[in-house]
Order: structure tokens, then sequence, then C-alpha cells
């Protein structure tokens, strides 16, 4: 009898305990609660993560983050980096930003490599990748950034996306502005057109550097509060290509820019499907007008 009543006490603590660890509030920052923040800013809700990511998880795993938390493994933290390619002490330690930030200034050739080994990955059939680049033309304090929005799976026919960061530099200084409009073109010429932005720059630092996760609804804000710009201009109009940028002191930024410019188009960095036959002849001749 002593022995079922000690039972009974003892099955009782453990479902005390049980229901006092769920009760306690969530840890704030811990992995489980950015685990699900990661899921939920790139479209995918919680109770939708069973069924997108699979790995095991079931729908009461989800429910919130102190049920999550205990199954979470290796695998899950290192495949849900994977898939939207975020970095892992992000996710272990909340340091950072999610993204890694890409840097190939005036290093055409590299992005060129690195776009080829994101386009060769296995996309949804009939959804193709897309490439932004949101800035404000006429400023050195802001920086650019071009997000490459990866497609990884549908899900109620919507599509997911990895999203890559590539730094562009200020498109006011002349160097950045000549090294973007080379990135440009390495993607024009492998099929990847290019839409540019024209951002708020408050708004365009929130939410590529302020942030410390960039989501879907981060690049719509973006999206819906810019207005288009015309960056494969720059590969084919002088014009074009200096609009914003600081002329700085007897004209170094402008005559620089034209230089830089005629020196990637040279080694063939800056020509596309469409160039026309004296486009280099143009920037020639907008050179030495500067220079006069």
């Amino acid at each position: 009898m002593l022995d079922q009543v000690d039972a009974f006490f003892s099955l009782l603590d453990r479902f005390k305990r049980y229901w006092t660890k769920r009760a306690q509030p969530p840890v704030e920052g811990s992995i489980a609660s950015r685990f699900l923040r990661l899921f939920a800013a790139h479209g995918v809700h919680r109770n939708q993560i069973p069924r997108f990511f699979g790995h095991g998880l079931r729908l009461s795993d989800v429910l919130d983050e102190a049920a999550l938390l205990p199954c979470l493994t290796e695998t899950h933290l290192a495949d849900a980096c994977n898939l939207f390619g975020v970095e892992r002490q992000w996710l272990e330690r909340g340091d950072g930003n999610a993204h890694k930030r890409h840097h190939f200034y005036l290093q055409p050739v590299a992005f060129g490599k690195f776009l080829e080994r994101v386009l060769a990955n296995k996309t949804p059939s009939e959804v193709e990748m897309s490439a932004t680049l949101f800035g404000v033309l006429d400023s050195r304090n802001v920086e650019s950034s071009l997000i490459l929005s990866e497609p990884v799976g549908l899900l109620n026919e919507e599509v997911i996306y990895r999203y890559h960061l590539v730094d562009c530099g200020p498109l006011g200084y002349w160097k950045a502005r000549v090294s973007a409009a080379a990135l440009v073109a390495q993607a024009i010429n492998r099929d990847l057109w290019v839409t540019g932005r024209l951002c708020d720059a408050k708004l365009l630092r929130e939410l590529t550097y302020g942030e410390d996760l960039l989501g879907t609804n981060a690049r719509e804000r973006l999206m819906a509060s810019s207005r288009r710009l015309e960056a494969e201009d720059w590969l084919l109009e002088p014009h074009a290509l200096l609009e914003g940028v600081d002329p700085e002191r007897d004209n170094f930024g402008i005559t620089s820019a034209l230089e830089l410019w005629l020196k990637l188009n040279a080694d063939g960095s800056m020509k596309i499907p469409y160039s026309e036959p004296d486009t280099s002849a143009r920037f020639a001749a907008a050179l030495r007008k500067a220079i006069k």
C-alpha cells in the first residue's frame, strides 16, 4: 500500500514539474525563439515548419519555444542555417547579423563565379532567382545592397526564398558606382536581370543593416517604398553612370569613374549582350570632355 502511495506522489510530482516547465515563459533570445523567427521571416509560419522543413518535427513540437527547445538537434540547426543561408553563431548565440554579407568590391570575376555556384543550385520548377540592387544614388554615406533571392521551395504555391546579401558600397562614391556596375554586368551575362531600386536612406539603413535578420517582409517594404533605377544603363550611357556621383575636387570623381569604367571594359567586365559597338567610344569621349 505504501509503495502505491509513494508511486502516486512520485507521478504527481513529475506531472507538476512538467506543467511548471511548460508554463514558464520562453527565454528571450533562446535558440528556439530564433529558430521560429528564422522561418517566420522567410514566410513559413511555425505551424507550417513540420510540413515544409520536416526533420521529424511535429505540430506539438512547434507549439512554442518551450516545446521546441528540447526537440532541436545538431541536424536541425545545421540544416536550417543551410536552408536559409544564415550564420550559425546568430542562430546559436544571437551574435551579429543572421545573413553573411558578401563583398566583391572591384572583383567582378569572383562575383561571377559566386553567381554561377548559386545559380547551379536546384530550384523549384518554373521559379527563377531574382536580383535587386537597393541604393541611394547621391550619397557617399549610405551603403547599397544587392539582394539575391534564391528559391528554395514552395509552400501553398508561395515561393520561399533564401537571401544572399552583397555589399555594393555607397553609390555616390565613384569607385563604388563603377564596382556596382561591373557586378550588374556579371549578373546580366548569366541571364540574371538586376532590378534597381532607389530607396529612402533611413529605411535602407534600418532594414539592411539595423535589423539582425532580413526577411520577406523587409524586402517587400523596400520594394514598395522605392522607385525604379535602370542600373543596366550604367553599362551603356556615361551620363547614367555619373548621375549622383560626387564630382569631388577638380572633377576627380567624374574622371576617375570614367577611367575605371574604361579599364574594366577593356578586360570585358562591362560588356553585356546588348552593348553597342560605339559604347566604349562614348565613355572615352565623356572622359575627354570631363578632363577639359
